[in-house]
């Protein structure tokens, strides 16, 4: 292979839920404007390079790029985690390395030392890049939230039943993100989770690592008669799109939800703000100050709270101060944002 084979830019993909996240940035770039380079397992690869086939994407594995000796104008990642030799493979791949961020809370992984291996990040709003100022000295830019535009650009389908779900039209629904390993919340709430499809339509989308690597706690959820749940590659817009509540725990999926303003419940986790992921001020920590959330002895209170409509009332006004908070404005057009910033690399990094 030579250089004519590859674009100037490259998407660094080592999961292959990693694909909705990048998907309006890819559709206004083009098909032929980058390259996806497969990293990671064996099946992620799969995966990854089934739905760049069926999308019209180009892919290249890591190895085959490395090989031919060709690098980068640009290679975005979400992490800098991975090595070829003594170097960071990002480094290998591209000439100039830019982080996108994939999401809010785990603070100690999100800030890491590796952030030092990016020249630019994208973050969602002003909170990332006043914290990425105290891990490392890469030059951020505040895009937003680039995989939710559709939500805001295609109201019509707010309330409509996501592809491949039955839902009961009568029923309002409750959309469970938990996270996976320690700070996982199926283990402590699946029986009351599940007690409320009675009254809901509720489903569980469990965390993209789980099904590999923790399968005894996905096989919990097998226990209880679910309206649906998802263990596989599946666009959280369209959960997104038609729940009335979302319930969370740690990580990311708790800001997506903020970032679309839907009702959020949070499920707590005894000591996780001493997880390696989190620390005190890890913002899924600090949510709890602001956003509801349950112990698990409280758990059989969740119908009380869901059907409380003072309480959601009082949180709609709460969460437009965290939005402004932790997101910039740029609601619906969030991957322009990204494009112009990618387009514009070298301007933003002289500017500092």
């Amino acid at each position: 292979m030579n250089s004519k084979d590859f674009a100037q830019v490259a998407f660094f993909v080592h999961a292959a839920e990693i694909f909705n996240h990048y998907q309006a940035v890819w559709r206004l770039l083009g098909s032929e404007a980058f390259d996806i380079v497969l990293h990671g397992t064996d099946s992620e690869r799969a995966n990854t390079r089934a739905l760049a086939n069926a999308a019209g994407y180009r892919c290249f594995d890591s190895e085959t790029v490395i090989e031919s000796g060709y690098r980068y104008d640009i290679v975005v990642s979400n992490l800098s985690m991975y090595h070829h030799m003594d170097q960071p493979i990002i480094h290998v791949l591209g000439h100039r390395r830019v982080r996108f961020m994939y999401a809010l809370g785990k603070a100690k992984h999100n800030f890491s030392s590796w952030n030092s291996d990016y020249d630019l990040i994208l973050c969602f709003g002003p909170w990332q890049a006043e914290r990425l100022k105290q891990c490392c000295d890469a030059v951020t830019f505040q895009m937003g939230y680039p995989r939710y535009d559709e939500y805001f650009r295609e109201p019509a389908l707010l309330g409509v039943s996501p592809p491949g779900l039955t839902l009961d039209p009568a029923k309002k629904t409750v959309l469970w993100l938990p996270t996976w390993m320690d700070l996982s919340s199926i283990s402590r709430y699946a029986d009351a989770m599940a007690a409320l499809c009675n009254d809901y339509n509720v489903i569980v989308k469990t965390h993209p690592l789980s099904v590999e690597a923790e399968p005894e706690v996905l096989a919990i959820l097998e226990r209880y008669d679910f309206t649906a749940v998802i263990v596989t590659v599946y666009d959280n817009l369209n959960l997104f799109r038609c729940a009335d509540y979302v319930v969370a725990d740690y990580g990311g999926t708790a800001f997506g939800a903020l970032y679309l303003d839907k009702n959020l419940l949070l499920l707590n986790v005894p000591g996780a703000e001493k997880d390696a992921h989190t620390g005190d001020d890890s913002p899924d920590i600090l949510l709890r100050e602001e956003i509801i959330n349950v112990d698990e002895q409280d758990r059989w209170s969740l119908p009380a709270l869901l059907a409380d409509e003072t309480l959601w009332a009082t949180q709609a006004k709460v969460r437009q101060g965290l939005r402004h908070k932790y997101f910039v404005n740029s609601y619906g057009f969030s991957a322009e944002m990204a494009v112009m910033a990618l387009c514009n690399i070298e301007t933003l990094l002289k500017q500092g």
